[in-house]
């Protein structure tokens, strides 16, 4: 399984990359053979169209809004370690979000809070959440219940 993390803005104070650099170290570390490769990049809207357009069976799409369904982390690592797909991308939109027809595009629409996030947090939250999935998948002691 690989995971996939795009978004268009980009992050605007140091300690909000410092914070996300760490969860990457972090999950670069602890996931070995769980999962495959994980990657982040900043990417223009026309990328994320361009992306979307090609998306099939091997890449499952998750579209970060607001208005999406909100998982509970046991249900996000279930949907992480059971999709068939190859790789998981997850997909941040930039200040005004995503359109209504190109939130229909996405196989998932999720959102990690009913409040409006600024893009860095939300790329922080997610990345804390796929860290904790992976945790809970191996029994790691990082999530306790």
């Amino acid at each position: 399984m690989n995971i996939e993390l795009l978004y268009q803005d980009k992050f605007k104070f140091d300690f909000e990359k410092d914070l996300f650099n760490k969860y990457q170290v972090r999950l670069r570390k602890i996931s070995g053979k769980i999962l495959g490769r994980f990657s982040e990049k900043k990417v223009s809207g026309e990328k994320m169209v361009e992306i979307i357009s090609k998306k099939n069976a091997n890449n499952y799409v998750i579209l970060l809004d607001e208005k999406g369904e909100q998982l509970k982390t046991h249900q996000l690592k279930d949907l992480i370690f059971n999709t068939q797909s190859k790789t998981i991308t997850f997909m941040i939109g930039g200040t005004d979000g995503f359109s209504e027809q190109f939130l229909k595009k996405g196989n998932m629409v999720m959102s990690l809070s009913r409040m409006t996030l600024t893009h860095s947090f939300a790329a922080i939250i997610l990345l804390e959440q796929i860290y904790r999935s992976v945790t809970i998948k191996i029994n790691h002691p990082y999530h306790r219940r």
